[in-house]
């Protein structure tokens, strides 16, 4: 019976990975080494289907044939640059495997990496609001470059004689919080959220892109 030692697919290729792997360092390590192993295994396969198909085909040469040429009969020289010419060919298909799997890992590690980057990505900083005391301030516009997923803007220094505390304020996309609103540059601030005031002052964001 004909065997089939193709590989149409990895059984755990690299692109079936999630854009933010949460997996242990061991075990990412060993699904990029996944593929390079079936690889090794049909090849090993392979090769040990072509021997088991040599020792049947000499024994059938043998039982078919008078005199068969046997590689005893050729010249010493002959049989060293037959031998070598099909070591030479099974070596250079080897590397070439080899050299398109490791190509293959890396450009799939480089995308990995480069999807993992942008989906982390956060901004930290601080304003110091322009307003008066008043809770009715006018908006004061935070460019970041981008849209926010999500802000959150804490006061860094709100305390007075009885307790020490700080509070804060989250705004999502169509989500506003009190005096926090996101936008499609940064964010805005009003309210207590502008205040000059040095109790508030200065305020502390963080946003998540």
């Amino acid at each position: 019976m004909n065997q089939n030692f193709t590989i149409p697919a990895f059984a755990e290729p690299i692109t079936s990975l999630p854009d933010t792997p949460t997996c242990e360092a061991a075990e990412l390590k060993r699904r990029f080494q996944a593929p390079a192993d079936e690889v090794r295994q049909a090849h090993n396969a392979l090769a040990e289907a072509h021997e088991a198909l040599d020792t049947k085909v000499e024994g059938i040469v043998t039982e078919t044939f008078v005199g068969a040429i046997h590689e005893s009969m050729f010249d010493e020289d002959l049989t060293d640059k037959l031998n070598g010419k099909a070591d030479q060919t099974a070596l250079e298909d080897e590397i070439q495997a080899r050299e398109q799997l490791d190509t293959n890992n890396t450009q799939a590690h480089n995308q990995l990496n480069t999807q993992i980057a942008a989906k982390c990505r956060i901004v930290a900083g601080s304003y110091t609001g322009e307003g008066s005391e008043d809770r009715l301030n006018p908006a004061k516009a935070i460019t970041l470059g981008f849209q926010p997923k999500a802000v959150f803007v804490m006061s860094a220094n709100w305390a007075n004689a009885y307790y020490d505390q700080q509070w804060g304020i989250m705004a999502l996309p169509g989500v506003p919080g009190t005096g926090l609103k996101v936008t499609g540059n940064g964010f805005e601030v009003s309210g207590w959220l502008n205040s000059n005031d040095a109790t508030y002052n200065p305020f502390r964001y963080i946003a998540f892109q």
